[in-house]
């Protein structure tokens, strides 16, 4: 199982719903908005590469998502 985590940069056009999008998504175990300079902070986790790709571009599919940077777990 592999694991990262997504933080991510929400823009003028997120809504409360954007959270509850960003953790619909197969492979998001947890997402939170925090205080900083990132916005919202996801947890993922997938079977293999190709899997943590896609949740990864699912989130920047997302409305309201402007960027994300990806950081793999090392369990």
């Amino acid at each position: 199982m592999l694991a990262a985590y997504v933080l991510i940069q929400l823009g003028t056009e997120a809504t409360p719903e954007s959270l509850d999008q960003l953790r619909g998504i197969d492979g998001v175990q947890h997402a939170h908005i925090v205080f900083g300079p990132t916005d919202c902070i996801a947890f993922i986790q997938a079977p293999d590469m190709e899997a943590l790709l896609e949740c990864s571009m699912a989130i920047r599919d997302v409305a309201g998502v402007e960027a994300t940077d990806t950081r793999l777990a090392v369990m």
